[in-house]
C-alpha cells in the first residue's frame, strides 16, 4: 500500500547579506564558526560550524568544509555560492549538514553565475534544496552523498551530476532538469510525495541508476519528461510507481537495457506530448512490452529477462 508523506516547501530567501567571515588574507581556519553575511577570504571549515543566516561566498574566494566537519544552519537560511564551495568529506568521515536545534529546515546550496560547488561525501536531512544551480555555474555536483527530507536535491539550470548517491523522501520534483547538462550515475532516488525525477529543458543521461520503489511509498510518476534537448536513460531501474515514465516533447531520446518493473497496470510508459525517433529497444518490461505507443516508439527486441546491472554499481 502506498501512503503519502509530508515534505517540504521552503522558499530560498533572497535576504542581503552584511557582515563579513574571517580575518586576514585567505586560508583562514574558522572551527566552531558563527557564519553568516560576505565571506571574502578562503576559509577551511572544521569541527563544527553554523550557519547562522544567508551567507555568500563571494567570487574568488573558496571556502572548503573539511572531512568530519558538522555543519548545522538556521531555519531558511542560504549559502549562496559565487566563488567556490568544495565539501571534502571522506566515506570514513562525511560531512553532516542538518538544521541546527529546534529549525525545521534550512534553504540549502545556490550556486549563482561563476560560482562552482561539489559536495562530496556529505549526508543530512530536512534542507528545501540541496544544490540550486543558476545557469552560468561553473559546476554543480553531488557526488558520493546521503540525504532525505527534502523537497528538492538538485535543480539545475547549468550543467550538474549526480554520482554515487543515496537521495529519498524527496518533495514533487525531487530532481528538476531545466536546462544545461544533468548527469545522474550510480545513483539511488527513492520516495516522492509526487514525481521523482523532471525534465522540463535541456539534455539529461541516466544510467545504472535505481528510481523508484520503497515500502509504504508513493510516487506518481517515477521519471517526467516534459520537453529535452536530449534524453539517454540506460541501465537503470524504473520501479514500482503509479507511473514508471511520462514522456513528452522529446526527439531521438535513447531509453535503452532498462528494467521496468511493478509500475500499475499498463503505466510503464505514458505519453504526455509529441515525440519523435524514441529508441526503447532491448528493455525489460515486467508487464510486457508496451503495445499501445505509436510509431515514434521502437519498443522492439525486449529482453526475456530483468538485467543484474541495471542498478547502481556501488
Amino acid at each position: 500500500m502506498r501512503s503519502t508523506f509530508l515534505t517540504l516547501a521552503l522558499a530560498v530567501p533572497l535576504a542581503s547579506l552584511a557582515c563579513d567571515v574571517g580575518g586576514g588574507d585567505g586560508g583562514d581556519i574558522v572551527p566552531d564558526g558563527q557564519i553568516s553575511g560576505a565571506i571574502t577570504t578562503d576559509q577551511t571549515w572544521t569541527d563544527s560550524v553554523t550557519l547562522t543566516g544567508d551567507a555568500t561566498i563571494e567570487a574568488g574566494v573558496t571556502v572548503t568544509i573539511a572531512a568530519g566537519t558538522r555543519f548545522e544552519a538556521a531555519a531558511g537560511a542560504t549559502l549562496r555560492v559565487a566563488g567556490d564551495l568544495i565539501v571534502d568529506g571522506t566515506a570514513a568521515a562525511p560531512v553532516t549538514m542538518n538544521p541546527r536545534a529546534g529549525a525545521t529546515a534550512w534553504a540549502g546550496v545556490v550556486v549563482d553565475a561563476g560560482g562552482a560547488a561539489t559536495l562530496t561525501y556529505a549526508e543530512g536531512a530536512n534542507v528545501a534544496t540541496l544544490l540550486y544551480c543558476h545557469a552560468g555555474a561553473a559546476t554543480c555536483a553531488l557526488d558520493h552523498v546521503t540525504f532525505h527530507d527534502l523537497n528538492k536535491a538538485l535543480q539545475n539550470e547549468a550543467t550538474a551530476t549526480i554520482k554515487s548517491s543515496h537521495l529519498s523522501k524527496v518533495g514533487n520534483g525531487g530532481v528538476t532538469a531545466m536546462d544545461g547538462t544533468l548527469t545522474i550515475t550510480d545513483t539511488t532516488l527513492l520516495t516522492s510525495s509526487g514525481d521523482i525525477v523532471v525534465q522540463s529543458g535541456g539534455a539529461m543521461t541516466i544510467e545504472y541508476s535505481e528510481i523508484g520503489e520503497a515500502a509504504d511509498s508513493y510516487e506518481h510518476c517515477n521519471i517526467h519528461i516534459g520537453g529535452a534537448t536530449a534524453l539517454t536513460i540506460k541501465h537503470s531501474t524504473i520501479r514500482a510507481a503509479v507511473y514508471g515514465m511520462m514522456i513528452g516533447g522529446t526527439s531521438g531520446a535513447i531509453i535503452t537495457n532498462n528494467n521496468f518493473l511493478d509500475n500499475d497496470a499498463g503505466n510503464d510508459i505514458s505519453e504526455v506530448g509529441t515525440n519523435s525517433g524514441v529508441d526503447m529497444r532491448f528493455n525489460f518490461w515486467s508487464q510486457g512490452a508496451p503495445t499501445a505507443l505509436g510509431a515514434a516508439y521502437n519498443v522492439s527486441s525486449p529482453a526475456a529477462t530483468a538485467y543484474a546491472d541495471a542498478h547502481p554499481r556501488g
